[in-house]
C-alpha cells in the first residue's frame, strides 16, 4: 500500500535569492519514483533555520497537519531544513515518533523508521553529530563575514567612500524588477488571471506552487 505524504521545504531568506524551487522539485520526483502519495501542496517556509521551531508557523502547522491527517511520511531536502539547533530537532523528532509520522531527510539519506517499521537506533547520534558540526560551520561562517565586514567598513572610512562603493552590500541590479518578473513569468500571471487554481497553473506552467504563490502574493492577483 502506498504511503501518504507531503513536502516541507525551508530557506532563510524572504528574497528572491533562495527559493525552495530546487527543494520542491527534488522531493516531488522521489516520491514520485517511491510511489507515495503526495496529499497537500508542499509547506514552503521563508525563515531563518536558526529560529525556534515552536516559532516557524509553517513548520508547525506542517506537523499538526500531518498528526490530524494520519500522513505517513514527511520529506525533508536535508535535516537542517528541520531545523539547526540539536534540541529542537530532537524535540521535532520525537513529537513524530509519539505520533508515528516517519520522516525522511534526502542529503542524509536516512528517515526515522527502518523499513520493518521499528525506529532508526542510531538517529539521535546522527543528529546530535551532524547538527554539531553544522553549528560549528555557522560560527566558522559567522567570524568570516563579520571580519569581511569590519575590513569594508575600515576600507570605506580611510578611503572616504560609501561603502557600496568598496563593494560591500549586494551588487546593483541584482534583485529581479516585477517588470522583469511579469516577462519572465508572464505564462503563469495569464494562468492566475484566467482563474486557475495555484496546484494547476504550477503543473502547466512547470514552475513549483511556492512560486505561484508568492507571484500570486505580489502581483495581487
Amino acid at each position: 500500500m502506498n504511503r501518504t505524504s507531503i513536502i516541507y521545504g525551508r530557506v532563510s531568506s524572504e528574497s528572491d535569492r533562495q527559493s525552495t524551487d530546487r527543494q520542491i522539485y527534488s522531493l516531488s520526483r522521489l516520491i514520485e519514483a517511491n510511489r507515495d502519495i503526495l496529499v497537500h501542496e508542499p509547506f514552503t517556509e521563508h525563515i531563518s533555520g536558526a529560529t525556534r521551531n515552536c516559532d516557524r508557523p509553517v513548520l508547525t502547522q506542517c506537523l499538526e497537519y500531518a498528526r490530524e491527517n494520519k500522513v505517513d511520511i514527511i520529506y525533508f531536502s536535508s535535516l537542517d531544513r528541520m531545523g539547526r539547533a540539536i534540541w529542537q530537532v530532537l524535540e521535532t523528532v520525537k513529537f513524530c515518533l509519539d505520533h508515528r509520522i516517519n520522516c525522511y531527510f534526502q542529503k542524509e539519506q536516512m528517515s526515522l523508521y527502518l523499513d520493518d517499521g521499528t525506529e532508526n537506533p542510531f538517529l539521535a547520534i546522527f543528529i546530535s553529530v551532524i547538527s554539531t558540526c553544522a553549528a560549528i560551520e555557522r560560527d566558522s561562517i559567522k567570524f568570516r563575514l563579520n571580519d569581511a565586514r569590519s575590513k569594508k567598513i575600515a576600507e570605506a572610512k580611510a578611503s572616504g567612500k560609501t561603502l557600496a562603493a568598496v563593494g560591500f552590500g549586494r551588487p546593483r541590479g541584482s534583485i529581479k524588477t516585477a517588470e522583469k518578473k511579469s516577462i519572465e513569468y508572464a505564462g503563469v500571471l495569464r494562468s492566475l488571471r484566467k482563474g486557475k487554481s495555484i496546484r494547476d497553473t504550477a503543473k502547466i506552467c512547470n514552475v513549483s506552487v511556492s512560486t505561484v504563490k508568492r507571484l500570486k502574493k505580489e502581483f495581487d492577483i
